[in-house]
C-alpha cells in the first residue's frame, strides 16, 4: 500500500524563510522548535478559514504570517488550545467599535473605540492587516498573540486573565503573581497618565486582569528580558504555562 498524503498542505520552503526573516521574535528558535512551528502553522492554515472583508485580501504570505505568529505560543502545548474558532476575519485597517459602559446611578455611556483585532467569545478572531504587518518585530506590539491570548484565556469560559491551567501548575501561584503584578502596574500606568512615572509595557494592560494577560503574553514573546525585569514572577508563571522560556534565547 503506498503512503498516505498529508492532511495539510507543507509550507513552502521559500516562503517558510521569508517569513522568519521578516520576523525578529523567531531569530531565537532552535532547529526543533522552528521545525515545529513549520508543522504547526501548516495545520493551523489547513483548519482556519481566514475571509477578507471590506475590501482587504489575504496573500499566502500574510496567512503564513498570522498563522506563525498564533502558533508560537503553542510550541509547549498543541493546536487543540485554539478548538473554538475556526474563522479569522481580515480587515483592511483598525476598525471602530461602539463600547458601553455604566457609570454611577445606572446611567449608561457610548463611546467610539478603536480596534486593531478582536477576539469573539466561542466565535471567530478579527485581525487588522496593517497590525498584522506591525507585529513580531522584537518591539512587544503582536495583535495576533494578543488576539490568541484571550482565545487560551476564555478556554475555561472566562476571560479573566487565567487560561486552563497545566496539571502541577499552582493556581494559586498564578493568581497571587498576575494580582500584584496588575495592581502595581495600573498604579504605574496612572502615574504616567499623569506624566510623573514611566511604564516599560503597553498601558492597555492596565484595562483588566484580561487585557493584562494578554499584554505579558505579547511581552513574553516579543520582548521576554523586559517582561522578566518588570514582573519575574508573571514571566515565570506564563514559562510554566508555555513550557518555553524566551528570555534565554539568542537573538
Amino acid at each position: 500500500m503506498g503512503a498516505k498524503s498529508p492532511a495539510f498542505a507543507p509550507v513552502p520552503e521559500e516562503l517558510w524563510l521569508r517569513i522568519l526573516l521578516q520576523h525578529r521574535i523567531f531569530s531565537g528558535l532552535v532547529d526543533v522548535d522552528k521545525a515545529l512551528l513549520r508543522d504547526l502553522s501548516a495545520r493551523f492554515l489547513a483548519t482556519k478559514k481566514f475571509l477578507p472583508v471590506g475590501g482587504a485580501s489575504a496573500s499566502q504570505e500574510l496567512m503564513l504570517a498570522v498563522a506563525t505568529q498564533a502558533c508560537l505560543p503553542l510550541l509547549g502545548l498543541d493546536l487543540r488550545w485554539y478548538r473554538d474558532f475556526t474563522t479569522i476575519y481580515l480587515t483592511p485597517q483598525a476598525y471602530t467599535v461602539t463600547q458601553t459602559v455604566e457609570a454611577k446611578g445606572g446611567i449608561i455611556h457610548e463611546y467610539e473605540d478603536e480596534f486593531a483585532g478582536e477576539a469573539f467569545a466561542l466565535g471567530p478572531v478579527a485581525l487588522s492587516i496593517p497590525d498584522i504587518h506591525a507585529s513580531g518585530r522584537g518591539d512587544g506590539y503582536n495583535v495576533v498573540i494578543h488576539e490568541m491570548a484571550h482565545k487560551l484565556d476564555g478556554l475555561d469560559g472566562a476571560y479573566d486573565g487565567c487560561p486552563p491551567l497545566h496539571q502541577g501548575m499552582d493556581g494559586c501561584a498564578w493568581t497571587k503573581e498576575f494580582s500584584l503584578a496588575f495592581e502595581d502596574f495600573r498604579k504605574n500606568a496612572a502615574r504616567a497618565g499623569r506624566r510623573k512615572g514611566r511604564v516599560s509595557i503597553d498601558v492597555y494592560g492596565a484595562e483588566g486582569p484580561d487585557e493584562f494577560f494578554a499584554i505579558c503574553c505579547e511581552y513574553f514573546w516579543e520582548m521576554p528580558r523586559v517582561l522578566l525585569k518588570e514582573y519575574p514572577g508573571v514571566y515565570e508563571q506564563l514559562a510554566l504555562f508555555f513550557r518555553r522560556d524566551p528570555a534565554a534565547w539568542q537573538r
